[in-house]
């Protein structure tokens, strides 16, 4: 049985501890366990936090430092990344590494079982990694083993990946914009939302997941879409990217005048 260790003991790390009950545990602010026994591990799974800068990017320090001292011959990052980073560690670091999308959530409300299992990542139907194919493979081939026969396995690139994470976070929160515009519309025609949601929603087209808006409880706040969001649109600019720029820009600045509404 190949050893799995797990840096970084938070919100990700209790989700993954889950999956890999008999994991190597290591998280250097809570004083759990060391360095040398998640060094004799076969993949570790790095989900440690990568929090907001100044300027929109999400702080890489803590990833950078942990990824510089592992030896563990497999790295699956779940912590989202700047675009870029995978490709530029494993060219200064020559180690394998991977990263996936993460689908555990903070959202502490009821979630139908269609869509990924915010608590347990044992019951997602997907699994999304990035990085080099003989990377991503082993790594894809070890989280497969404790999940469904069924689910569905894609390997794309790091950089993909790596967008796709900041993707996850950022288009719900364009639903619930659009959610909160059409409330005020409701509002202001006086019209009754419930009633034009619920029949709107009816057509099978509409997804009516994120999709909610009520009066005492407007916009979104979320401690990763705060500070995903903002990173993908650095990134967008950065790239020039203009019109998603324009478009996360002015999701952000609809976002603050709903939560004061």
């Amino acid at each position: 049985m190949k050893k799995i260790g797990i840096v970084g003991h938070g919100y990700v790390g209790k989700a993954y501890n889950k999956v890999f009950p008999e994991a190597v545990i290591y998280d250097e602010p809570l004083q759990i366990g060391n360095r040398e026994a998640i060094n004799l591990c076969d993949m570790v799974i790095v989900s440690v936090p990568t929090e907001p800068l100044p300027d929109g990017s999400l702080n890489m320090s803590i990833v950078e430092d942990v990824v510089n001292w592992i030896e563990a011959p497999l790295i699956l990052i779940k912590s989202a990344l700047m675009p870029g980073t995978v490709d530029r560690l494993v060219e200064k670091t020559g180690k394998n590494i991977a990263v996936s999308i993460e689908y555990a959530g903070m959202g502490k409300y009821y979630v139908p079982p269609q869509y990924p299992d915010p608590e347990d990542p044992t019951k997602h139907q997907m699994i999304v990694i990035g990085g080099e194919e003989e990377t991503a493979t082993k790594c894809a081939e070890l989280l497969w083993e404790k999940m469904s026969p069924t689910v569905r396995i894609y390997l794309n690139t790091a950089l993909e990946v790596e967008i796709g994470k900041l993707v996850e976070n950022t288009y719900p929160a364009i639903k619930v914009t659009f959610i909160n515009c059409l409330f005020n519309l409701a509002k202001k025609s006086g019209a009754n939302f419930i009633r034009l949601h619920q029949g709107w929603t009816a057509d099978p087209r509409v997804d009516g997941m994120h999709l909610r808006t009520t009066s005492n409880k407007r916009g979104w706040k979320s401690h990763c879409w705060d500070k995903d969001i903002p990173a993908l649109k650095k990134y967008a600019r950065d790239v020039g990217a203009n019109d998603m720029y324009e478009l996360i820009n002015k999701i952000i600045e609809l976002n603050k005048k709903h939560l004061k509404d």
